[in-house]
């Protein structure tokens, strides 16, 4: 069976143990190269004579994950020529690569944010207060004592003496003015009392609600949370 006929790049290699190695990215005429990583890609040349079978999808080793990664097969063959007539030194998205690295472990820090809700405080105008004084007429009444003059008549009696002839029975009248008091009115402005307006702050607590936005992390299927004592607390 002619292999390297069912070799289509970006298949998932898998080794005999059923674990993905990585994903092919192109062939040479002995080998395959196997792209290991998704954020620091490493290349890995495997033999095609460690294929036992392929499909446009998917490519099948005879050895398993651990084996195909500690074969020394992270070094391209001497002389070793690609599809294309030369060494590949591009990965799947034809970028030159630059990880030549022979470590087999790759790690990448993910930084996760999340949104917190923060408060702040402002003035503002609230509406207006307004403060009038009027005028209001009533009617008051006090008592004033006053004195008047009248004439009292009183009748005495005779002393028995003589009275002269020229002055009797003569007609006459005689005025005696008499007096009384009037009551003037005025009028004298007093202070009662003032009207002092005061403006006080009075604080309460009032609720917000918005939404925030958080950053999950996905790695195979199984999301990743930081534990809730990391998470920042905002005052």
């Amino acid at each position: 069976m002619n292999t390297q006929q069912n070799l289509v790049p970006g298949a998932d290699v898998y080794g005999a143990d059923g674990q993905k190695v990585g994903t092919m990215n192109t062939w040479g005429d002995s080998y395959i190269v196997v792209e290991k990583g998704f954020f620091f890609p490493k290349d890995y040349y495997i033999p095609v004579s460690a294929i036992t079978d392929s499909s446009d999808e998917a490519v099948y080793l005879s050895v398993t994950k651990d084996e195909a990664l500690h074969q020394d097969w992270d070094h391209a063959p001497t002389g070793a020529m690609t599809t294309g007539g030369e060494v590949d030194t591009r990965d799947q998205y034809g970028n030159m690569r630059t990880d030549q690295t022979s470590t087999t472990e790759d790690s990448l820090t993910v930084p996760v944010h999340e949104e917190h809700l923060e408060a702040s405080r402002h003035m503002a105008k609230a509406g207006d207060v307004r403060v009038n004084k009027r005028v209001v007429t009533n009617q008051e009444t006090i008592e004033v004592p006053v004195t008047e003059e009248r004439v009292r008549v009183d009748w005495r009696a005779p002393s028995g003496e003589m009275t002269d002839d020229g002055a009797t029975f003569e007609e006459g009248s005689i005025e005696i003015p008499v007096s009384r008091e009037e009551v003037d009115i005025s009028k004298r402005t007093v202070k009662t009392g003032e009207v002092q307006v005061t403006k006080e702050r009075q604080q309460h607590t009032q609720k917000v609600t918005d939404s925030v936005r958080s950053e999950k992390v996905n790695v195979d299927g199984q999301t990743v949370e930081a534990p809730r004592g990391n998470k920042t607390k905002k005052k």
